[in-house]
């Protein structure tokens, strides 16, 4: 069940080298898979009148080439699989011609909104939709949390970096490892494998930290981030890979 629609990218989804920034991208995702299933029942609407929402819980990002200002792309998304807690969909971001510009694996689960926990899949909605069972799932890099890093800063959870689950939407995070690099080094430097692990919900004026060590790996650079609270509970670990423009 693979949907596809073209985008335009705006001026606004860039950054100062006329590449996508790496929020906007994940609000591209976001709203494609939201297009795919928003007459169903399987949408955030009809979700929320449940009181579920779907939380994504790791990425896995290849990025080839970043989107330009004005160019219009093909997004693809397609679900391609559950078991009794995770449900896995697929991304891709292609130009006029079909070649990929960046592949995208997520794992997701059905997450209570009350009690801020998450259920079991609902067998009968997957099947609605047509989305199989997997008696052998997806492999995600396993990510660690570091035994130190090499800068901390602190930020606020904000309304506006809220989403409709209520906690701060998974985008936003990705705000605060950017701003955890000099100037300098993102002008002459582009992610080209991201992976990312969301541990636990960051909410409403919740004052976590953003932390960073990055080193050199194999002719590359490597970061290593995390979001932690104030009693250094890891909210979110993730790890990219850059490549010198």
């Amino acid at each position: 069940m693979k949907y596809s629609e073209k985008h335009q990218v705006e001026f606004y989804e860039c950054d100062e080298n006329e590449n996508l920034k790496l929020p906007a991208m994940i609000d591209l995702m976001m709203s494609v898979s939201e297009h795919q299933l928003s007459s169903g029942i399987a949408s955030t609407n009809a979700l929320a009148k449940k009181g579920l929402g779907w939380v994504v819980t790791q990425y896995h990002i290849e990025i080839n080439r970043l989107p330009k200002p004005n160019e219009e792309i093909i997004l693809s998304t397609e679900p391609v699989g559950y078991n009794r807690f995770l449900e896995y969909r697929n991304y891709l971001f292609s130009d006029q011609k079909g070649n990929e510009l960046i592949n995208v694996e997520s794992e997701w689960v059905l997450f209570d909104l009350k009690k801020r926990k998450l259920v079991s899949t609902d067998q009968e909605m997957m099947a609605e939709i047509g989305i199989p069972f997997l008696k052998k799932l997806p492999r995600f890099p396993r990510l660690r949390v570091q035994a130190k890093y090499d800068k901390k800063r602190q930020y606020r959870v904000c309304y506006d970096d809220l989403d409709t689950n209520h906690h701060m939407t998974n985008g936003h995070y990705f705000n605060w490892f950017i701003d955890m690099f000099d100037r300098e080094f993102l002008k002459q430097h582009v992610a080209k494998v991201i992976d990312i692990k969301f541990n636990l919900e960051v909410r409403y004026g919740d004052l976590p930290y953003s932390c960073i060590t990055t080193v050199d790996h194999e002719a590359e650079i490597k970061s290593y981030h995390a979001i932690s609270d104030q009693d250094r509970n890891d909210k979110s670990v993730c790890e990219i890979f850059w490549r010198k423009l």
